[in-house]
């Protein structure tokens, strides 16, 4: 039951606490690294951990095939849509989209053990 609990709130926790530290360490003063950036270790870290504690495998494969094929993809865009690559750009892009699919995975990982 602790388990469920702390896969709830995990993530909450780490929206508070985030920009909790920005603000103390004052990162974006030197640096041009957002809250999403760093959040997402936390996110891919706990979808590690708690796919690992409740169903026993790992979900870390599974994630790193998606986001492959999603740099491919991106890639694939930028060369034969826009014919123009900037590296800076690609991974700006790309690390925002993973942001974004690892908290739709974390979320539905919550959904599926509460309806399970």
């Amino acid at each position: 039951m602790l388990t469920l609990i702390c896969l709830v709130l995990y993530p909450i926790i780490l929206l508070i606490l985030m920009p909790l530290l920005f603000k103390f360490f004052r990162i974006r003063t030197f640096s041009s690294i957002n809250i999403p950036d760093v959040m997402t270790f936390f996110l891919i870290f706990g979808l590690h951990y708690f796919s690992r504690k409740l169903a026993h495998i790992s979900i870390i494969p599974y994630f790193s095939l998606l986001v492959s094929v999603l740099a491919f993809i991106l890639l694939l865009l930028d060369l034969f849509y826009y014919r123009y690559f900037s590296a800076k750009q690609f991974v700006h892009l790309f690390w925002r989209l993973t942001f974004f699919i690892t908290l739709i995975l974390y979320m539905c990982m919550v959904v599926i053990v509460f309806t399970l």
